[in-house]
């Protein structure tokens, strides 16, 4: 075999181009979370027969994957779930987490774990856990038939429901969210203020909402303080 000097080197070459390609890639750092909030107000409290809140701002250099939230008890094998979310996260370099967990009535009280796992696609996964507790409080606010309709024209969306407040309606609130736009509505109005019991309903404008998937949240607080948060979605 003929020894060729120039075959030679060039095979070097393009064995030290690569090399140094790859050291020269970038590492890109794991996934983020900041801003959690578990609970109202970040009280790691749910409440039987309601819900607990979720909230955590994303950040993925690698692009997410997904983000799941498992709760699971301290003790025995009562109520918990494992719920992974990808709609609104796969392939984003930033993203909200806003979820609001159902806790059925019959779930037993006492501490539970909680944990939010956010994974990219390069398969790197970053963690945070807390203990929340749940409560039964037959006194909170409460919300029965919700319902959320949009008008014809998607400019006008419709919210109502029958709210029973033992300790008296103080404030109705509420929020709407999706695809980076997000509004708040005050529904409080006289009539159901000291009230204890009340039928909602309520009309909101989102025209200016582009057009997507929204959450909606009705945060009901009596006059004790005490609030519950009950959600629905729409698309508009």
């Amino acid at each position: 075999m003929t020894f060729n000097i120039k075959s030679y080197l060039t095979l070097c070459l393009v064995i030290l181009f690569a090399a140094c390609s790859k050291d020269d890639d970038p590492v890109l750092a794991p996934p983020a979370m900041s801003d959690i909030e578990i609970g109202s107000g970040n009280s790691k409290i749910g409440y039987a027969g309601g819900d607990i809140h979720v909230e955590a701002k994303i950040t993925a250099p690698a692009k997410l994957a997904s983000v799941t939230v498992t709760i699971t008890p301290q003790e025995g094998t009562s109520w918990g779930i494992d719920t992974t979310y990808t709609e609104g996260f796969t392939g984003l370099l930033n993203a909200e987490l806003h979820e609001h967990i159902d806790i059925p009535a019959e779930a037993p009280t006492g501490n539970y774990n909680l944990k939010i796992i956010v994974t990219d696609q390069a398969g790197k996964k970053t963690e945070t856990a807390a203990v929340v507790e749940i409560k039964l409080d037959p006194t909170l606010p409460n919300l029965e038939d919700f319902e959320v309709s949009l008008s014809e024209d998607k400019t006008d969306l419709h919210v109502g429901g029958h709210i029973e407040a033992v300790n008296k309606i103080a404030k109705v609130e509420l929020e709407v969210h999706g695809g980076g736009w997000e509004k708040d509505y005050d529904l409080t109005n006289e009539a159901m203020v000291g009230q204890t019991t009340y039928h909602l309903h309520a009309h909101v404008n989102v025209a200016d909402a582009p057009a997507g998937h929204y959450h909606l949240h009705l945060k009901i607080t009596d006059q004790s303080g005490k609030e519950m948060e009950f959600e629905e979605h729409f698309d508009k």
